[in-house]
């Protein structure tokens, strides 16, 4: 039996957007403020390549790919410790990245549309421009190559799987609802001499489906995820076992039996949902929006946590530090004076006690009352209540008409740079209207008293 073992755990003040891991075991995390941490065995290092977030990693033999949405790529080189190529090749935000298995081509993808593939074994130059079909409205949301290297396929957030032949521009085929709330990523094995791509999606499953002749047909669907599932890596464990790692909304990742399609294992690995997966030979790279990326062992046995690397800045109500704590009480009572008091306090006094330990008066002691039990109800504080834009507790939530709230003045600021597309999903806005969002408003005052 399959298990997940914790062997380190990295704190950003950023949300770590995608994670990676090379052949030598590097680990590398891309942040929303442009920069990527790598982890080197004696020092962690941050790169400062690109301006806005970096979206997509991927290791080769000696370089770090790193894509961004300020629409470059760049190739860092690990050993010589320096950028080699900076590649402006695409016109949109690069949301995706994979490189064949031969290390020899680099597939990236764009909200422009456009899917390039490149040469990166000397000079690196683009061999050839893939397009979407035209009436498809939505995102591209993942690539990956076939092991021939004859073979691309991209998913889209419309639900929609595409097919290229790598000699020709337009899609060989196109299969569309393969999702029928969108397929969130790919990846792409070989079962004998048949290629099997995975998909996910919004609708919560894992779809595994042979491709022969870039005919696509359906294989199994796999069941087990309580969320959207964001991404999944196909891995070979020892000489012969293939297995199907998925991650997910719900905040766990699943290893999957490719011969059977039974669940092997899952495991809460975040304290919220996780964005990307990375895997070579038994090491398992995890990343999420509770700003952590995670690293561990595959292993047999059952869960064990070893050699955790401390972390500040939890999420997670009982991890808080009495620093956050005090932070917190701040925005509630200015001028509060400080306490010992950490975040099991807050999780799990009796709410008499604890309102004798913070000094104010009545009227304010049950308003606090109040916040602490939603504080309580939400273990912490829920990314509900942060703008995707600058990931902050939002003061004046608006919904747009892509159905996700954001932060008034950063939405505003977006659409008077003239975007008339969505900046969570890039799907095209029906209309730039937004509309307040009373009900998160409320709760979010009375966890914060905000005026």
């Amino acid at each position: 039996m399959l298990s997940l073992s914790l062997l380190q755990s990295e704190k950003s003040e950023k949300q770590v957007y995608s994670c990676a891991i090379s052949t030598n075991g590097l680990v590398a995390a891309g942040h929303s403020d442009g920069t990527t941490t790598l982890l080197r065995p004696d020092r962690v290092q941050v790169l400062s390549t690109h301006k806005y977030p970096v979206t997509a990693l991927c290791f080769t033999d000696n370089h770090l790919i790193i894509a961004s949405t300020d629409h470059n790529i760049v190739l860092y080189d690990v050993g010589a410790d320096k950028v080699k190529e900076k590649l402006m090749i695409h016109k949109g935000p690069v949301r995706c990245l994979c490189v064949s298995k031969d290390s020899s081509l680099l597939i990236s993808g764009s909200s422009d549309q456009t899917i390039c593939i490149t040469n990166i074994l000397s000079n690196p130059e683009v061999d050839r421009y893939l397009k979407l079909t035209e009436s498809d409205s939505g995102m591209l949301s993942g690539v990956c190559i076939s092991y021939d290297n004859s073979l691309v396929v991209a998913t889209a957030t419309s639900g929609t799987i595409f097919l290229y032949d790598t000699t020709s521009p337009k899609p060989v085929h196109s299969h569309y609802d393969a999702h029928q709330m969108g397929v969130n990523g790919c990846d792409i094995t070989l079962e004998g001499e048949r290629n099997l791509l995975c998909t996910v999606g919004a609708d919560y499953l894992v779809k595994l489906w042979y491709v022969d002749n870039y005919v696509l047909t359906s294989h199994k669907t796999l069941t087990g995820h309580t969320g959207q599932v964001l991404c999944c890596k196909f891995h070979l464990l020892g000489d012969s076992e293939l297995v199907l790692f998925t991650g997910s909304y719900d905040k766990t990742v699943v290893i999957w039996s490719v011969e059977t399609g039974d669940k092997i294992h899952q495991s809460i690995c975040h304290s919220s949902f996780i964005y990307s997966i990375s895997l070579f030979e038994d090491k398992l790279v995890t990343c999420s929006s509770d700003k952590t990326v995670k690293l561990w062992n595959v292993c047999s046995g059952k869960v064990r946590s070893i050699n955790v690397i401390p972390t500040a800045s939890q999420e997670i109500l009982t991890d808080w530090s009495s620093e956050q704590v005090n932070n917190w009480l701040g925005r509630l009572l200015p001028g509060h004076a400080d306490t010992e008091l950490v975040g099991k306090d807050l999780a799990s006094m009796d709410l008499d006690t604890l309102m004798n330990s913070i000094v104010c008066d009545e009227e304010k002691k049950t308003r606090l009352k109040q916040s602490v039990s939603l504080l309580r109800a939400f273990d912490g504080i829920p990314n509900e209540f942060l703008c995707p834009i600058s990931m902050e507790i939002m003061t004046d939530p608006v919904v747009m008409t892509d159905g996700h709230t954001y932060e008034r003045a950063n939405i505003t600021e977006w659409l008077c740079a003239g975007n008339c597309r969505s900046p969570f999903t890039n799907t095209t806005l029906s209309t730039k209207s937004i509309v307040s969002n009373h009900n998160l408003r409320n709760i979010i005052e009375t966890v914060f008293f905000l005026d």
